[in-house]
């Protein structure tokens, strides 16, 4: 079948130019940071505090073959369901997984342009379907991998692998419907999913968009009975992917996030008026850095990933490819994308329906802009001066929203020039983004005369592109003297730990604020921990006690019974300043508590004593950076109860009041207290009408007289001896799971879910050896699915291969719906001259 203009193809692509171009700019805009960090990238924030530490644990944990239960993952939680969001199903990450933890800290950078050049690569070889010079849709390729989105997710390190890769699961849809290609999407499906299943609940929206906007394109072959094989790889791919998405999906149940809803009004408009303008914001000018907006404020947008800013050329291609191209099925994908922008409910479809505002399907529609904007570059037809107008004159517009005074407070007077919240930043931005354009309208009148050199074209946006990248980085990220002190005492402070923890010697640490997840490249077991997914039970415990768990688990220091319950044995004190344990003790006046019912996020510990706060900790030594507190309270993990209160009667207490009065007696149902009142007696309030600091020493000394002789544990569970006067209840301050097992001296026993989330078992009087044993739950019914939709996929491509096989093949790998620019300097003169050979 004899192909037309329009489906001619080049035969000579520059895949690997655009993995190379890609990689280099990230690595060459690394540089800088990593020559003045030891060869490590420092940034800031969630960067340090969860990407750096949970490569680190998850490095050790696949090197050492622990995929079942993790003890460093805040109080316990399973691996792959805890890391399936951030790197486990990542080809990026199974890479470092190869290196030692010590090569690999350094390889991150590497990894992380590695990332970027993918994504240069699959983006080129989306937009080459569609733009007939190959240079200007390597430029397209690198205003994908670089957009504002991008460069505000390195913040996000994980966000960079879904992009990666996500231009193939376009091409795999193109090549299904229009080559018959069968196998591809559910391959690439499968990929999608297992890489992130929360992008990809976002992906499987923005496809049904994508096709019912591509539907009556002269380009998209589809008929009913070519989107059933679409409908069923789509199907398999899911399935494919099963082994992850369904323990996934079930550990993900118990999340209360899950339930959070838009009803009313929020359904229909945002209830900051400055989020619509913020969105436009980001598109026409280089991105805020993550958790610092310049020009428009909001605490539940500092973390919600929006930016969109094409390095160089703004939205000058895509607005005038949206006014020639009205019709166009992209002109129409990137009005509906803006539709959903700005309707709270529809943006919510690519999270589930969940009511948190995140912008992170952004990189979608910024695919398509970016093919919009290399279309443009290309096509005879368009100058593009139109679009460059209109970017020009609403950054004159933000402009002027940055002179305009900000509401003045306690009676100041109104200032020009007030309303950025970093003026100097925000006028620098305005300053690349209009030098941007200055740059943009000579390319355009280049390309107008016809003396533009595309592969300059190219070299210009990666060195916007790198532009991009330092001016947000390098305003947020960590100073030298900060990325060393990070380096000194969370990735070389390991070998320096007051003590490690063993197989057979357990207890758990806390932290402060500023050091949280510490504890995971120190290898030792935490109570503070930075973790959006962690056990649900988890987060019922906390809920019960009064304390918020949401993405962190932060316990103020004014809970002091938290730590004895928790099996605390040390405190880890950050030093800052003169504040030493010695300074502040000798301190006349002394030292007053400061922080007692502060915010855990803004809780600052560095002029506290800490024994004043946490009683039966004392001061045991320092190193070069930190403080060590020993509680000597500390209860080995495992031990004995003979009283119960019900749950009832614990809410009836105090948050604080409930933490101690747990260790003295269990929390348990009604329904567990009629099964085991034979062995229990119910906790007596008049017995004990104070509960106080001295009452949780005194039980905490209880309880140190009836805890296990032996605890041995790892990725498999846990082994613990002990031995009893009487029938009792041991408990375990081990999260709750359905993927617990036990047994009791042989003999298989029944796990009671007890104080709001941990476990205990019966055990009699005499030694007993209990056993616990961890497997994740429903990964063998996921395993199970996945290999049948394995099976199920060979048998469909064996059927397709009869059926296609009788049909006569063609190809429509590539549609050009414009002339090219005839006196640019492409590798379009390359292939018309084959084409010629071919025809003569």
């Amino acid at each position: 079948m004899k192909r037309s203009f329009m489906t001619r193809g080049c035969t000579k692509e520059k895949y690997l130019t655009a993995f190379l171009i890609g990689f280099g700019t990230m690595l060459f805009s690394l540089l800088p940071m990593m020559l003045t960090e030891q060869g490590y990238f420092i940034y800031y924030g969630d960067y340090n505090a969860q990407q750096i530490p949970f490569y680190c644990l998850a490095n050790s944990a696949v090197r050492n073959g622990q995929f079942g239960w993790n003890w460093l993952t805040d109080l316990g939680s399973d691996f792959m369901t805890s890391y399936s969001f951030y790197l486990f199903g990542s080809p990026f990450f199974w890479l470092t997984a190869l290196l030692p933890r010590s090569l690999m800290l350094h390889a991150m950078p590497v990894v992380l342009a590695v990332k970027h050049g993918t994504a240069s690569l699959t983006a080129y070889a989306y937009i080459r379907r569609f733009v007939r010079g190959s240079n200007a849709a390597l430029t397209g390729a690198l205003l994908y991998s670089f957009s504002g989105f991008q460069i505000y997710n390195i913040f996000f390190n994980h966000f960079q692998d879904v992009t990666a890769f996500f231009p193939l699961m376009l091409i795999a849809l193109e090549e299904c419907v229009n080559n018959r290609r069968r196998g591809a999407f559910a391959l690439i499906t499968a990929l999608m999913a297992c890489i992130n299943y929360y992008f990809f609940a976002g992906q499987a929206v923005f496809l049904v968009i994508y096709c019912i906007c591509r539907f009556r394109s002269p380009d998209f072959r589809i008929t009913w009975r070519r989107f059933l094989p679409l409908m069923i790889e789509a199907i398999l791919g899911t399935l494919l992917a099963a082994f992850i998405l369904l323990p996934s999906a079930m550990a993900l149940m118990g999340n209360f996030r899950l339930g959070e809803r838009l009803y009313g009004t929020e359904m229909i408009s945002y209830a900051d008026r400055t989020l619509i303008p913020h969105i436009i914001q980001s598109f026409f000018m280089p991105c805020d850095p993550p958790g610092y907006p310049i020009l428009f404020s909001q605490n539940y947008e500092l973390w919600a990933s929006i930016g969109g800013y094409l390095p160089l050329f703004s939205m000058t291609g895509v607005i005038s490819f949206m006014r020639l191209k009205k019709k166009h099925w992209a002109a129409k994908l990137t009005a509906v994308c803006i539709l959903f922008a700005f309707v709270p409910v529809l943006n919510s479809l690519f999270q589930a329906l969940n009511s948190y505002y995140y912008a992170r399907w952004f990189y979608m529609p910024i695919l398509i802009m970016a093919m919009m904007t290399a279309h443009t570059l290309d096509d005879e037809g368009s100058d593009g001066f139109f679009g460059l107008k209109v970017s020009a004159a609403v950054l004159v517009l933000f402009a002027l929203v940055g002179i305009i005074p900000r509401k003045p407070e306690n009676g100041e007077k109104p200032k020009l020039f007030s309303m950025p919240e970093d003026t100097p930043y925000f006028w620098a931005t305005i300053a690349v983004a209009a030098v941007f354009l200055v740059c943009a309208y000579h390319i355009l009148q280049r390309k107008k005369k016809g003396t533009l050199s595309t592969a300059f074209m190219v070299f210009v946006t990666s060195a916007a592109s790198i532009i991009c990248i330092f001016t947000t980085t390098l305003y947020s990220a960590s100073s030298v003297s900060s990325a060393k002190h990070y380096i000194n005492s969370f990735i070389d402070y390991d070998d320096e730990v007051y003590e490690a923890v063993g197989s057979s010697s357990f207890f758990r640490t806390d932290t402060g604020f500023n050091t949280e997840n510490a504890s995971m490249i120190w290898g030792l077991p935490s109570i503070r921990a930075f973790h959006s997914v962690v056990t649900p039970s988890i987060m019922d415990f906390y809920s019960f006690i009064g304390i918020r768990r949401d993405v962190a688990s932060r316990p103020s220091l004014h809970h002091y019974g938290l730590r004895g319950l928790l099996s605390v044995k040390y405190f880890y004190k950050e030093k800052s300043g003169g504040n030493s344990y010695s300074s502040l003790v000798s301190e006349v006046p002394p030292v007053q508590t400061r922080h007692a019912n502060k915010d855990p996020e803004e809780e600052d510990i560095s002029d506290v004593i800490i024994p004043d706060e946490l009683t039966g900790f004392e001061y045991v030594g320092d190193t070069a950076d930190f403080e060590i507190y020993e509680n000597k309270l500390f209860v080995p993990m495992g031990w004995a109860y003979d009283s119960y209160i019900t749950r009832n009667e614990a809410r009836q207490k105090s948050a604080i009041q409930r933490e101690v009065i747990m260790i003295k007696s269990l929390v348990l149902t009604d329904e567990q207290a009629e099964k085991y009142k034979d062995i229990l007696t119910e906790f007596d309030p008049e017995y004990y009408p104070a509960i106080n600091r001295k009452t949780y020493e005194f039980f905490c000394r209880q309880k140190q007289q009836c805890c296990a002789e032996s605890f041995s544990y790892d990725e498999n569970g846990f082994r613990s001896v002990i031995d009893l006067q009487q029938p009792q209840l041991v408990f375990f301050s081990v999260p709750y799971s359905r993927g617990w097992s036990a047994e009791v001296n042989g003999i298989k026993a029944d796990i009671e879910r007890v104080n709001e989330g941990f476990m205990a078992v019966k055990a009699d009087a005499g030694k007993n050896t209990i056993v616990f044993r961890y497997r994740t739950p429903f990964l063998t019914e996921g395993i199970i699915v996945s290999l049948c939709a394995a099976a199920a996929l060979v048998l469909y491509l064996i059927l397709c291969r009869r059926k296609d096989g009788k049909n006569e093949p063609y190809s429509f790998s590539s549609y050009y719906d414009y002339t090219s620019c005839q006196k640019i300097k492409t590798a379009q003169i390359y292939c018309d001259s084959l084409f010629n050979k071919k025809e003569k």
